[in-house]
């Protein structure tokens, strides 16, 4: 996408997730939704998926976004849900949401641990651009989402809910832009609101990392490929062995991680790389 496209030109994509907790390598996602639009034409396509995220969602959190285990029990997993919306936003549309790291870094994540190269569209971050542009007596109490759809009088009923807080995000980005006045993408840039993907997660510099974390990530990468298993010799709270299938290599906060399958717990299991101590392939 070129950052001098006119804004009306635009598609644009406003999403939101709902997840376990608030971890991005600890927890998973349970509700992914976006709403499709241009500024010229309101007319929206939506996009909404509950998410099976193979681990118990806390009582907690339950409370806070209305989903429980037996509401996502039948539903299909991330890397289904990640592929459809990768084919629903498309490779061109802008996406948006609000506090944009938070749910980029979810769906980057769950798209990795699916196999599937993250999107490289650029991102708009809602909350970013209404701290830029409302200050003086235009200020709102707080920049929360729900603080902004009650501040521009279009608030409802549900929250934290994906496709209803899309729908604000949509409407928000509306009433910003009337702010702003902005005519193409590029004055968006100028705001630090819009950016591509990659660039609202810490990437770690894989050149400086330990030279043994680096020959494990070879060895590891190796394993993916051929889809074979590797003994890990693994530093948590206790040092423990056990025989894993690789599945990928995620950066999530500047660390990377394996997802991998671990045949001792025949689940699914995350290792912080630089807590490997010993990788070896497992014939």
């Amino acid at each position: 996408m070129i950052a001098s496209s006119g804004i009306k030109d635009c598609r644009f994509v406003a999403f939101d997730v709902e997840t376990t907790g608030l971890s991005a390598i600890a927890c998973r996602v349970v509700e992914l939704s976006g709403v499709a639009f241009k500024l010229d034409n309101l007319d929206s396509q939506t996009f909404s998926s509950l998410v099976n995220p193979g681990q118990p969602i806390p009582a907690e959190v339950s409370r806070i976004h209305g989903i429980d285990d037996a509401m996502v029990k039948d539903a299909p997993g991330a890397c289904q849900v990640m592929a459809d919306f990768k084919e629903f936003i498309g490779p061109d549309a802008v996406l948006m949401a609000h506090n944009a790291a938070f749910d980029v870094e979810f769906v980057k994540v769950e798209m990795e641990r699916a196999g599937l190269l993250p999107p490289t569209n650029l991102v708009l971050d809602s909350l970013t651009l209404a701290q830029v542009i409302m200050d003086g007596d235009f200020r709102p109490a707080n920049f929360k989402l729900k603080t902004l759809a009650e501040f521009f009088g279009f608030g409802g009923d549900e929250y934290h809910r994906a496709l209803a807080d899309s729908i604000y995000v949509q409407k928000l980005f509306c009433e910003l832009i009337k702010i702003t006045g902005a005519g193409d993408l590029a004055m968006l840039v100028a705001t630090g609101a819009l950016k591509p993907f990659g660039q609202w997660v810490k990437q770690p510099d894989k050149e400086s990392l330990p030279e043994h974390v680096r020959a494990h990530l070879s060895l590891l990468e190796t394993a993916i490929t051929s889809r074979g298993a590797v003994k890990l010799t693994y530093q948590g709270e206790f040092k423990s062995t056990r025989t894993v299938k690789p599945q990928a290599v995620i950066a999530s906060r500047g660390s990377l991680y394996l997802s991998a399958y671990c045949t001792r717990s025949r689940a699914e299991r995350t290792f912080r790389l630089d807590r490997i101590v010993e990788a070896v392939l497992h014939n």
